[in-house]
């Protein structure tokens, strides 16, 4: 007798056949959610970036809470740069953020600068514990974490202004600072995989709000190829995540290599020039072997309604049409103070209309 098809999956199962190019019963979901599950839990911003034991506990109960299907830990994109001396500086509303660099004043401090051990300087060593403790929890989901790629690391330890002029001014500290920075990615993905959780690289700064399709190939595509090369020797795949991302540049995430492609909104100013970066995301995925994960509008998370919700969901959702490689997620990570109502929309509206059944019907 033949087998009945399979109605249930795992969240994991969910993740798998969308990263295999098949499908479960609907599109798996997940919110970027970092410091929001701290202040979900009472937490102030800093307070869930800095204790491990209360992070962990938030996390948890943030999963309870929405069960996406990806579980991350993530609490914020400052702390490689921390450790190498730059400070973070935080607030009660946005998510934390350096306000002293430590190569703004001097860039030859480069050649004096050692990589910092990740079990042993500044917060890293917490965002181990973090890591290890999700594992150990068992959840049913598919779990990563959120480290910050090695142009956002440059940039974040020289100056975002500075840096840009040094590619045209000096491009050879640029190059001698990217691979420093690719070294210390590379050092903390190692440190992470022995939590036996997945690795997602965030590079928002290699935007293109800041930088062009020839700088990203000159400066940050070379060093994005080399951490993925890394990885890949020991059979791991790893995720980028770029704020304000273009077609040209999505070519060129695939080209290098990454296993998924998480992008932000179109960043496009006059409706008529409007391109669906996530219809051409998702394209380029199914023909290539990448997945495409997007991109609900998160700005509106503090103060959208039901139907605003619903309707982002649907949006992404229509585009990546029957199509898979797809995973539905936020354009970017929840803000701190976002409603929480907003988040379970989002996962009912996930659930709901992201169903294989309702999707294969139209």
């Amino acid at each position: 007798m033949a087998e009945a098809p399979k109605t249930q999956y795992t969240p994991r199962e969910r993740v798998v056949l969308a990263y295999k190019g098949g499908f479960a019963d609907r599109v798996p979901a997940y919110p970027i959610a970092g410091s929001f599950a701290g202040c979900l839990d009472g937490l102030s911003i800093e307070e869930y970036c800095t204790n491990p034991t209360k992070a962990t506990k938030a996390m948890l109960n943030y999963y309870e809470r929405y069960e996406p299907d990806i579980m991350i830990a993530f609490n914020d994109l400052a702390k490689e740069a921390e450790a190498i001396g730059c400070h973070v500086k935080y607030s009660d509303y946005v998510v934390p953020s350096i306000d002293r660099h430590v190569l703004q004043d001097d860039k030859g401090r480069l050649t004096r600068l050692e990589i910092p051990d990740p079990k042993r300087h500044g917060r890293l060593p917490a965002f181990l514990e973090q890591c290890a403790a999700l594992t150990s929890a068992g959840l049913p989901s598919a779990l990563g974490a959120v480290l910050v790629g090695p142009w956002t690391i440059a940039m974040l330890m020289r100056n975002p202004e500075l840096m840009c002029l040094d590619t045209i001014d000096d491009p050879q500290f640029v190059h001698d600072l990217m691979g420093f920075t690719t070294e210390y990615a590379k050092r903390v993905g190692d440190a992470v995989l022995e939590t036996r959780i997945g690795l997602s690289y965030s590079d928002p700064t290699a935007s293109c709000s800041l930088v062009g399709p020839d700088t990203y190939r000159e400066f940050i595509k070379p060093y994005h190829k080399a951490l993925v090369d890394h990885f890949k020797a020991k059979k791991v795949g790893t995720t980028v995540h770029i704020c304000g991302t273009t077609h040209q540049i999505h070519e060129d995430l695939v080209d290098v290599g990454f296993v998924a492609v998480t992008i932000d909104l179109d960043q496009q100013s006059d409706p008529a020039l409007k391109v669906d970066q996530l219809d051409k995301l998702v394209t380029l995925g199914n023909a290539r072997g990448v997945v495409a994960i997007g991109n609900v509008d998160v700005t509106i998370f503090e103060r959208a309604t039901k139907a605003e919700i619903e309707a982002e969901v649907r949006r992404c959702i229509d585009t990546a049409g029957s199509r898979s490689r797809f995973v539905l997620s936020t354009s970017c990570e929840l803000p701190p103070r976002a409603n929480p109502d907003c988040v379970t929309w989002f996962m009912e509206a996930a659930r709901e209309y992201g169903r294989w059944d309702r999707i294969l019907a139209r």
